[in-house]
């Protein structure tokens, strides 16, 4: 028997091919929501505990750059040719110790100008002296008038002015020949020369040489404000504050810096405070310019919530979180957290000390809301204890 294909039954055909599916899909649909929603009326057994408070020391770690604790360019303090250098490049010199010497010459001869000037004006003075004291005795006698009198005095007043000048003058060009011997002003290692012998230097030519101090030196790091914050917690203003350093190698420096600078505010950009430690260095192991880890320790504990790793969800991008009993449900709850101890996270917000926080299990909740079975952590340690003695027996 031929079935005849008339538009009619196409068109029902086509319907029931569009229609069918949709009228599957919503059926299904209710159903898998319908099991979905039987197996979450069905309450997870999960392992529950609060979190825990523990006592830690503080630390903090940090990226530091060394800096000589005086650094000093030399510059020449007098106009003069440089004639001689007494160092040799990259030497260890001491304060007091002959660096240059500029062409003296000229500035002896000033030496030797000035010396003659106070001389001159010295005897000068004595005369003018002698002669107001002779005008003064016979001015007693009445044998000189007043008018002379004064004449002598304003005479030895001028020579004196005079003198007085003279004696500055004179110390003025002794300091100048002085500044011909430029010698280094505090201890340190020497750098490169900048302008060699042979040259005519001012005080306006720049730095002959540069002298950095090594010993002691700083290290000059920039500190997290929440770092900085623990830390001044557990210390006392950061003045029983250990700090270590650590080489490119890896092994840290034989010697403990003390803080000696902490900036009054924190960079609104970095988020950072600026700080300083000072270091003895007296083998000359930290060179000026060198980066450094730095390791910062406080003195005192701090006690700290904390909550086990393993119970938390998150990443350190987005944040972590856990799950939270209440009323037999599962209630998510965002934290913050600053370091790890004990493969534990330190919580700094999001949790109060008696919340009931999953520990184990938290691979059975789906969603919030969902119901849970809680399990003290304990009696389960406790059962898992047992068993375990019970399958080594």
């Amino acid at each position: 028997m031929k079935l005849k294909v008339t538009r009619k039954r196409v068109a029902i055909v086509i319907l029931l091919i569009i229609i069918v599916p949709i009228i599957y899909n919503k059926v299904s649909g209710k159903i898998a929501a319908a099991i979905q929603a039987k197996l979450n009326s069905i309450p997870k057994e999960v392992v529950v505990d609060t979190p825990h408070t523990e006592d830690v020391f503080i630390n903090a770690e940090a990226t530091g750059r060394v800096e000589a604790k005086y650094s000093v360019d030399v510059i020449a303090r007098v106009p003069g040719f440089l004639i001689k250098k007494f160092f040799k490049e990259g030497d260890f010199v001491k304060k007091g110790q002959m660096l240059f010497q500029i062409d003296p010459r000229e500035y002896q001869i000033e030496v030797n100008n000035a010396r003659a000037s106070v001389n001159q004006y010295s005897a000068l003075l004595t005369n003018a002296q002698q002669e107001l004291d002779r005008a003064n005795a016979l001015i007693k006698e009445d044998l000189i008038s007043r008018s002379d009198v004064d004449s002598s005095l304003a005479t030895r007043n001028q020579n004196k002015a005079l003198l007085d000048a003279a004696r500055q003058q004179y110390e003025l060009a002794q300091v100048n020949l002085s500044y011909t011997n430029i010698k280094s002003p505090i201890d340190g290692r020497i750098g490169k020369v900048n302008i060699t012998e042979g040259n005519y230097v001012t005080a306006t030519s720049g730095s002959l040489v540069n002298i950095s101090s090594t010993d002691p030196v700083y290290v000059a790091f920039s500190l997290k404000s929440d770092d900085f914050v623990s830390l001044l917690r557990a210390s006392d203003r950061f003045k029983d504050v250990q700090v270590q350093v650590q080489f490119d190698e890896g092994h840290w420096y034989d010697k403990t810096g003390t803080v000696d600078f902490v900036d009054n505010q924190i960079d609104k950009d970095s988020g950072s405070i600026n700080m300083r430690a000072v270091f003895d260095n007296e083998k000359g192991w930290l060179v000026p310019g060198n980066y450094m880890k730095v390791k910062l320790i406080a003195p005192k504990m701090v006690q700290y919530m904390t909550v086990p790793q393993a119970c938390t969800k998150g990443d350190p991008m987005s944040g972590y979180y856990v799950w939270v009993v209440q009323d037999n449900k599962a209630v998510r709850r965002d934290i913050k957290v600053s370091d790890s101890i004990n493969n534990n996270w330190i919580v700094t917000d999001g949790l109060n000390p008696d919340d009931v926080i999953v520990v184990s299990g938290i691979q059975n909740i789906a969603a919030e809301g969902q119901k849970l079975k809680t399990i003290d952590n304990a009696e389960y340690q406790k059962t898992l204890k047992a068993e375990n003695e019970k399958d080594n027996k």
